[in-house]
């Protein structure tokens, strides 16, 4: 069940009611409400993988349990690796089995030998990726002593298949969101407001300019032979913006309609695109990834507290498994680790210009250059066709500008929805609180703009034929 479908629709009408007007009255119904709901919302997809979220449940709501009575450290590590191996394993299997499989093979092939190893025909489960990490914070964080474990197992399984953030995040922690499931409900008009605004931006976002890019992009990569010059420089840049609107939209939309039903979830994106540095790109991208990798990955390791040499090695090992998190490709794991490269290489070019505006503006335009340029990696089926589409862009050739997906009058308005947007993010960036601001203005101003939105994701999105995939692309992780 994806949120832009009728399903969704269906679902969330449905939810929204049955929850304020019954379930919300005591924790206990609310919490085998949400935990219902969020369990028909995975298995509508597909019923078997219910069996992996219980699993991640029961494993760490248990270890979790005894680390936090354990007083014995040899015991208490033994614990901790009893649910990174559950949870890691479940998702390695999953997700990791024929990639390493394969590769295996073909580093053998290479020198001659062949090897008869047997890959699986393995379906991907949806979100695997993010209730593995989501689960994996929570043990870690009683490992550390940074919290206690949950009251009970309910909220438990309420906190890990919550069903706005469960297939694509955020990836909360328990610390934030865990407390929500203990806390009897009310009903706050603010929040329903903003959520209902907030989810109604994300399908804004989503339906009408992300699809609309996703019919250039996804042309373009069907044949990368036949793109060169100024098509591929516009596919490339279409992608980096389908890539941010598409997933801030889903963001959006989980973190919207949680807010309706009283959870405040945490926010995943911070105008990235508006980022002088790489490194200030990375806090303002994929929050809750990112904040994981640090927090669990790079601060353990020792961050940048053990000289100049460790640092590197330690941005490196992060960038590099962030790539392959996303999937199970080398061209995931070569746009990980150009993205380590930039941070270490080439911030050192972008700093010195942020002492003025025109330096700032020429500093945010070349980390947005650069970090659509490094999506080539992520997009392309194949290693190939991204060195293809890297060796063929350039500014010439635009007579076939028209000819992957979009004619010519709606590459315009394409055009001018995306510069709508950025300056929409500038005037966020500058310091107008736009949604306090919006929400103090009168009744039929503020109608006007919720109206425009309705409108305008009925009459100006993308639908139909040449909309060839209205999922979401972070679902695939």
């Amino acid at each position: 069940m994806i949120f832009n479908s009728i399903d969704f629709a269906i679902f969330f009408v449905l939810v929204f009611f049955s929850y304020w007007l019954v379930f919300r009255r005591t924790i206990l119904m609310q919490n085998i409400f949400i935990v219902a709901v969020s369990y028909l919302f995975y298995g509508w997809w597909d019923w078997r993988f219910l069996s992996l979220i219980l699993i991640s449940s029961l494993v760490d709501y248990t270890v979790g349990k005894h680390l936090f009575t354990q007083t014995n450290e040899k015991k208490r590590k033994r614990l901790l690796l009893v649910t990174v191996g559950a949870n890691l394993g479940l998702l390695g299997f999953f997700k990791y089995y024929n990639f390493f499989a394969d590769s295996f093979i073909n580093a053998f092939a290479y020198f001659g030998v062949d090897l008869d190893v047997h890959t699986l025909n393995i379906i991907l489960p949806v979100g695997i990726s993010f209730y593995t990490f989501q689960t994996l914070s929570y043990t870690l964080d009683i490992y550390y002593r940074r919290m206690e474990p949950a009251r009970d197992l309910l909220g438990f399984m309420a906190f890990v298949s919550f069903f706005p953030q469960l297939v694509a995040g955020p990836i909360e922690r328990a610390k934030h969101l865990l407390p929500q499931f203990y806390e009897k409900k009310s009903p706050d008009y603010a929040m329903l407001k903003s959520g209902l605004l907030l989810m109604a931006w994300g399908f804004f976002k989503k339906i009408v300019i992300a699809d609309r890019l996703a019919r250039y992009v996804d042309a373009s990569y069907q044949d990368v032979n036949a793109v060169h010059g100024a098509p591929a420089l516009v596919a490339a840049i279409f992608f980096a913006f389908q890539l941010y609107l598409d997933f801030s939209a889903y963001s959006d939309i989980a973190i919207g309609s949680a807010r309706t039903l009283g959870f405040d979830l945490s926010p995943n994106f911070k105008r990235p695109y508006l980022s002088s540095t790489f490194g200030a790109f990375w806090q303002r991208w994929h929050i809750s990834l990112s904040s994981w990798f640090r927090d669990y990955l790079y601060i353990p390791l020792g961050g940048n507290r053990k000289g100049t040499a460790k640092m590197i090695r330690n941005i490196m090992i992060v960038f590099l498994l962030s790539g392959l998190w996303h999937g199970a490709s080398w061209n995931f794991v070569i746009w990980g680790g150009i993205n380590g490269l930039f941070i270490i290489v080439l911030d050192k070019l972008t700093k010195p210009l942020n002492k003025t505006i025109l330096g700032r503006i020429a500093s945010t335009v070349f980390v947005v250059l650069m970090w659509s340029l490094s999506l080539v990696f992520f997009r392309a089926q194949t290693l190939p066709d991204a060195l293809h589409m890297i060796g063929n862009i350039g500014t010439g050739n635009t007579a076939e500008l028209y000819n992957f997906g979009i004619a010519q009058p709606e590459f315009k308005f394409t055009i001018f929805l995306l510069i709508a947007l950025v300056l929409f993010e500038i005037l966020q960036e500058t310091g107008k609180l736009v949604y306090d601001r919006f929400a103090q203005t009168n009744f039929i101003f503020r109608w006007a703009v919720y109206l425009s939105l309705a409108f305008g994701i009925i009459l100006l999105g993308s639908y139909g034929i040449g909309v060839n995939d209205s999922n979401f692309i972070y679902f695939q992780f």
